[in-house]
């Protein structure tokens, strides 16, 4: 375990570092952001008006779902592994100025298995991708990028990003494994209404 930890924290210094540069800054801070749901609540909005159509409803609530899924696993894995974040990890080595660790917004320092921001954008990209097909690629794309981002403004390591990932995949999963087959059961047993022609 602690071999895999040393590995962890290594790739995270290389990744952080290597990758810095003046104008990615605001693209990563923008990537980052994806995964607040601040900001990705309209976003799914707009997908799901363009792509669902008649299905808004089933769609809301699926995605509903799969954030609340997601969001209580990782919550409770957050209080349950307690792992220091970088710069809770590297103070020493920060003090001494044996390690550089580039920050972009707030200095976080606790809880940082698994990265929220990773499991809500992989939740919402993943259920999307099951959805709506055609868009999968770009939606992947985005999640992989917020992904990438936790650890290059300094917030997450990379095993906290993959747990992030691996939540939000099987938050869909189980919702599109439970959820939407009993959803569709239950609306096509709904009779139909006076007036209607079978």
């Amino acid at each position: 375990m602690n071999s895999l930890i040393h590995a962890d924290q290594s790739l995270f210094l290389w990744l952080n570092n290597t990758l810095e540069r003046s104008w990615l800054d605001p693209v990563m801070e923008a990537a980052t952001a994806l995964g607040n749901g601040f900001y990705l609540f309209p976003i799914g909005l707009l997908l799901m008006a363009l792509f669902a159509r008649k299905n808004f409803r089933r769609d809301f609530v699926l995605w509903a779902s799969t954030s609340f899924v997601s969001f209580i696993v990782g919550t409770t894995l957050k209080h349950l592994v307690q792992r220091d974040r970088p710069l809770a990890a590297f103070h020493s080595a920060i003090a001494s100025h044996a390690v550089t660790v580039h920050v972009l917004g707030p200095s976080l320092y606790a809880n940082s298995f698994p990265s929220g921001h990773t499991f809500t954008a992989f939740s919402t990209a993943s259920l999307f991708s099951s959805l709506y097909p055609p868009i999968a690629v770009p939606l992947f794309t985005l999640a992989t990028l917020t992904g990438l981002s936790r650890i290059y403004v300094g917030a997450h390591f990379p095993l906290d990003v993959l747990g992030g990932a691996f939540i939000g995949l099987f938050s869909t999963f189980l919702v599109m494994r439970w959820i939407a087959p009993r959803w569709i059961r239950a609306n096509a047993a709904k009779p139909e209404g006076p007036g209607t022609t079978p």
